[in-house]
């Protein structure tokens, strides 16, 4: 049985990824820093090693040295940072992956997949899209075989925006948003998602993937599509694009150009999975009613 380490297997996209892996027959070792949320998602089908700290080399290279893992799956990421915590975009995505990557040079898995973000260009503005770039390259210079995943805006269930609305739908017939005007994405379901993560691990060359939905909508739509589907009557005031410039500058930064595939001259979707992606509609219908 091949031996698969993820990171990140707690979060929304990780969970679908462990599941789709496990459903594979690998045999399945986790990095947390949280243990407890682990075991409550997935038992004992799944082998557990706390790292509070990625920085921390001895702890981490004790870990690869036990499991000495053929395939690696890297999902850690942050969409938002915390400074006072010093969490940022650039420890969490390039610094970790950095001392991940070094350190796997002296294992040689067979394939790495790198969870990396659609819009990551030398003239993004953001550190999010900087700090994406950066790892990938670390990634693409260490020699380890690679495969590297940029998705979209990722449709699911536990998609913290629509996590976030369901409740507050419940108490109020208005919904205040940012209107991003033209601004486009173009989602994808994260069951498409977290197949082409496992795809990825066969893949035999090194590649680079965009992973995108089959419609582009504005985030205004997105919005009230999902409303749609709830049954609600809502009464939408977008407030201006501007104000994010103002309030959440990185994200604001982040809007530099749509979000859709197609900038750069990237492997797609159809060649990861195998056929066409989820529908945008269904996508929507079961984010919603799940």
């Amino acid at each position: 049985m091949s031996k698969l380490l993820i990171t990140g297997s707690t979060g929304f996209v990780g969970r679908y990824v462990v599941n789709a892996a496990l459903k594979k027959g690998l045999e399945i070792y986790l990095l947390v820093r949280n243990p407890s949320k682990a075991k409550v998602l997935y038992g004992q089908s799944v082998r557990i090693y706390v790292v509070e700290d990625f920085t921390d080399k001895n702890n981490l290279l004790k870990i690869l040295k036990e499991i000495d893992p053929e395939y690696v799956i890297h999902l850690i990421g942050i969409i938002q940072e915390n400074r006072s915590k010093g969490v940022t975009f650039e420890k969490v995505h390039y610094e970790y992956s950095k001392q991940l990557y070094d350190l796997l040079k002296d294992f040689s898995p067979k394939k790495v997949v790198h969870m990396s973000a659609l819009g990551v260009d030398e003239k993004a503005p953001s550190q999010y899209h900087i700090t994406k770039l950066k790892a990938e390259k670390k990634l693409i210079e260490s020699g380890l075989p690679y495969v590297i995943l940029r998705p979209s805006f990722i449709i699911g269930p536990e998609q913290l925006l629509f996590i976030k609305l369901k409740p507050l739908l419940k108490r109020t017939p208005f919904l205040l948003f940012p209107d991003f005007g033209n601004y486009s994405f173009q989602p994808i379901d994260v069951r498409d998602v977290a197949e082409s993560f496992v795809n990825a691990l066969t893949y035999e060359k090194n590649a680079i993937f965009e992973l995108c939905g089959d419609e582009k909508v504005k985030f205004n739509s997105l919005i009230r599509d999902f409303v749609k589907v709830l049954g609600k009557n809502v009464l939408f005031f977008p407030f201006p694009k501007m104000l994010l410039k103002i309030f959440a500058p990185q994200q604001y930064l982040m809007m530099w150009r749509d979000n859709i595939c197609g900038y750069n001259e990237s492997l797609t979707t159809e060649d990861i999975l195998g056929r066409s992606p989820i529908s945008y509609k269904e996508s929507i219908k079961w984010s919603a009613l799940f």
